[in-house]
């Protein structure tokens, strides 16, 4: 020890070693505290949004928060507060268990590493929870702008659906008062098509509910564009003639009726539809099937369908005779008194042809026989007849005159008294006016023999003595589409 003492190179390490000691311990103790303690630093961050979370949208439908958003204070080292973003600060209400209603809950809170939360404003909000309830509605549209010139709009068509769900708070579902798509029109001629077309609920006020969900949100439609139509009953009528041996006995168009479009004036004339069946070309009984065309009338476009099939039953001819068919008096002024003198039973009997079922189901119910006296004065007169018979039904004497004497008497003449060997009777033309069915319903129900099977009850109509039998048929239809017969 005493050598390395007297050592002047140890001595001179050891006194560095104690001097470095020294030092040190001399720094340490009087360092000022501050130069040991992290320097802290607060920060506001504004506007952070509340996030919702746990809310089973399924069920429940959150009212829009009167609060959205929340202001931060937070503090931290400047390295960690100055250099992150506002994203990174999150704000979150836990809607896990919320019921309907109103409910007061606290906001929730996640920071950026380093960063602790000094203060939060609002530290919770209110809300309030509906039940979320699906109702369906129909879908209604609107048009804006017009179509073409002298054009008109049809029936939309609409795809998938015609009817949507809509999905809202109860309180606000039973706002909706529709659920309306707008078509734009710019002088369209021809059908309007969109295959999106976009749907918004509204109130009965007009306004619309913005928040609804409407499924499906979008519809293709169709929104036919078309001259002005007119849907018309078809008439068929006759050319030619069956042989004498043969009879129509029933006749079944296809459809009922036709649409013809065309200008508003052209149509306004129109009541009607007549299509032209030839009968000279059918020369044996059973039934027949005829392709009749159909052309625009004068001054129309075009008649859908274009063209037209009608059945026809033919049959072979029978006759039958209708015994005491009574006759009614008709157009007696009103300063007369009328009555019919010859025959004075006030009956006839009629021989009829046509088909042997519709025969058999002829009644004298069915049968009108009119006097038509009216311009007649008074006095003795022998007067046409007129016979109003069912369709397919004609008279077989058509060639004979039918008469009755009629005996017009004013209240304050003298009764004259007719004698059978006197020129005195007056013979006036036959009257031109309709025929007027009588409302007797003698009981005697005629039987004959004929073709077996059920044929329709035959419908009254207007025959002279003169007609040959063949009569037209219309179908009073104001459906465009559809089967019927006469």
């Amino acid at each position: 020890m005493d050598k390395w003492m007297n050592n002047n190179n140890f001595n001179k390490i050891l006194a560095l070693v104690f001097g470095i000691i020294l030092f040190t311990m001399v720094h340490v103790d009087t360092a000022p505290s501050g130069q040991t303690t992290v320097d802290i630093k607060t920060k506001t961050i504004e506007n952070v949004k509340i996030e919702v979370t746990g809310l089973d949208e399924d069920k429940y439908v959150l009212e829009p928060l009167a609060v959205d958003s929340v202001s931060l204070e937070v503090a931290g080292k400047n390295s960690d507060i100055s250099f992150q973003f506002s994203d990174d600060y999150k704000v979150m209400l836990d809607l896990t268990k919320v019921e309907p209603g109103d409910t007061t809950l606290p906001l929730y809170y996640k920071l950026p590493k380093g960063v602790s939360l000094v203060r939060m404003n609002p530290k919770e909000v209110t809300v309030h929870v509906e039940s979320r309830n699906t109702k369906s509605f129909p879908i209604s549209l609107v048009t804006k702008g017009k179509p073409a010139e002298g054009y008109q709009i049809g029936t939309p068509v609409l795809q998938p659906t015609d009817t949507v769900e809509v999905t809202l708070a109860d309180n606000e579902l039973s706002k909706v008062a529709k659920i309306q798509g707008t078509i734009e029109l710019n002088g369209e001629n021809e059908t309007f098509k969109e295959k999106k077309l976009k749907l918004h609920a509204y109130d009965k006020d007009g306004n619309e509910i913005k928040n609804a969900v409407i499924e499906p949100s979008t519809v293709s439609v169709e929104l036919p564009i078309t001259l002005p139509f007119k849907s018309l009953p078809l008439e068929i009528g006759f050319t030619g003639q069956l042989p004498d041996s043969l009879v129509l006995s029933k006749l079944t168009p296809e459809q009922e009726a036709v649409v013809v479009y065309g200008q508003a004036e052209a149509l306004a004339a129109l009541s009607a539809y007549e299509a032209t069946v030839n009968l000279s070309a059918i020369d044996s009984a059973g039934t027949k099937q005829v392709k009749v065309d159909l052309k625009p009338p004068a001054g129309t476009e075009k008649v859908m369908p274009e063209a037209v099939n009608v059945s026809l039953t033919i049959s072979e001819i029978a006759e039958r005779t209708i015994e005491a068919v009574p006759v009614k008096l008709q157009g007696v002024g009103d300063d007369l008194e009328g009555s019919i003198v010859n025959p004075s039973s006030k009956e006839i009997a009629l021989t009829l042809k046509g088909a042997p079922a519709l025969l058999d189901q002829l009644d004298k119910k069915d049968i009108g026989v009119v006097a038509d006296v009216s311009g007649l004065s008074a006095g003795t007169h022998e007067v046409s007849l007129r016979v109003s018979l069912p369709q397919f039904i004609a008279l077989a004497n058509s060639g004979v005159p039918l008469t009755v004497t009629v005996q017009l008497l004013s209240p304050a003449a003298p009764v004259p008294t007719p004698h059978p060997d006197t020129g005195g009777v007056t013979t006036t033309p036959e009257p031109s006016s309709e025929p007027v069915i009588g409302d007797e319903e003698p009981t005697e129900k005629p039987t004959h023999s004929g073709e077996a099977g059920a044929t329709p009850t035959p419908v009254p109509t207007d025959t002279n003595p003169e007609n040959n039998g063949t009569a037209n048929t219309s179908t009073n239809s104001e459906n465009p589409v559809g089967t019927g017969g006469t």
